[in-house]
């Protein structure tokens, strides 16, 4: 039963990142283009090499392809292959579709800017998911060996924010890292 509590626990923050609040407006910031702010990144799917540097903000890395946000999403499921369920939902966020690709070891959520289709979130699952040298499993002194003090510290895991971008660790109560996400930083 203890081990129960914190699934649901982090089972609410992964819906709450991926479901439409009706009490709050979450309609983000419009920018030209009908497009929704949020920042822009470089980075493009390519091999990782293991190094978490200021210009990829955050690695995240399967199977050798690096994941990063605002990357297009074909060239990224074309290299990691198509093992997926694909779902396309309008989306109650913003004006267009929720792309969903979801993996037995990650979930990329994505959408439509400047007329691709893009990365927007990732929530890793287990083990196979690297994020830049911390895995599903390790413990939250191993994230901070990695990355330094956290920006944040909440009751079930740590927030990293940087560039505009979170990187969550969320664990089961013991300080063992159970869940990852990968996202913008949001005004929620």
């Amino acid at each position: 039963m203890k081990r129960l509590v914190p699934a649901a626990v982090l089972l609410s923050i992964a819906l709450m990142f991926t479901s439409c609040s009706a009490s709050k407006d979450t309609t983000p910031e419009r920018v030209s283009g009908g497009q929704t702010k949020v920042a822009a990144s470089e980075n493009k799917a390519s091999p990782d090499n293991g190094k978490n540097t200021s210009e990829n903000s955050f690695n995240i890395t399967y199977n050798g392809v690096r994941i990063g946000l605002d990357e297009e999403t074909e060239p990224i499921v074309k290299a990691i292959g198509k093992d997926y369920t694909y779902t396309e939902n309008p989306s109650c966020a913003y004006v267009g579709i929720d792309y969903t690709y979801d993996y037995k070891s990650f979930i990329i959520y994505a959408q439509e800017k400047n007329g691709k289709i893009v990365v927007n979130t990732i929530e890793v699952r287990d083990d196979s998911v690297d994020c830049g040298g911390i895995k599903i499993g390790q413990t939250l002194d191993d994230a901070k060996k990695v990355y330094g003090e956290p920006s944040s510290v909440e009751e079930l895991g740590i927030i990293y924010i940087k560039d505009g971008k979170k990187l969550q660790f969320a664990t089961d109560g013991t300080g063992k890292i159970i869940f990852v996400l990968y996202a913008h930083v949001t005004d929620d």
